[in-house]
């Protein structure tokens, strides 16, 4: 005699296998989103970091001199006046913009708020001048916020 169909057993087995097939892919799929999240978030922070450093990096490594008594370092938020530019942020958390003396103020960082802006001055002989840059960048919201910090210096021209 020949059955046909399926008993119970095997029913409740098939779905079973299904319901942990489902849920894997499920979990499966949302581990893809965090991960695309923070790396979307990732690339921002070092996209805007890198831009900004090297940006104020090259104007130090431009200019002959800084303007001290316009400059404050130090302290968050900085400001650094060299080679004819200014380095500020635009309020609290605000992007970084670089201002030409006497122009219009261009924003160096999009997309993602400047918490700290400092920069520090180092004479340690007559002749030499190192300027040093570090920002706080944060990027993101919930699960997916980051903070990162990035770095520079750099030897004002003909202050070797």
């Amino acid at each position: 005699m020949k059955k046909s169909g399926y008993s119970l057993l095997e029913a409740v087995i098939y779905i079973a296998i299904l319901s942990v097939v489902a849920i894997v892919v499920v979990e499966s799929v949302f581990v893809l989103y965090k991960a695309y999240g923070r790396s979307r978030v990732e690339r921002r922070l070092n996209l805007n970091g890198d831009h900004a450093i090297e940006r104020i990096i090259r104007e130090i490594r431009q200019a002959t001199s800084t303007d001290l008594a316009g400059s404050s370092f130090g302290t968050s938020p900085g400001v650094l006046l060299v080679g004819g530019k200014t380095f500020s942020l635009v309020g609290p958390n605000g992007p970084l913009q670089a201002e030409e003396q006497g122009g219009v103020a261009e924003a160096i960082t999009s997309d993602v708020d400047v918490v700290s802006l400092y920069f520090y001055r180092q004479s340690t002989s007559t002749p030499s001048e190192i300027i040093k840059a570090e920002i706080t960048l944060s990027a993101g919201e919930g699960s997916f916020s980051k903070t990162k910090n990035f770095y520079g210096s750099a030897v004002l021209r003909k202050k070797y």
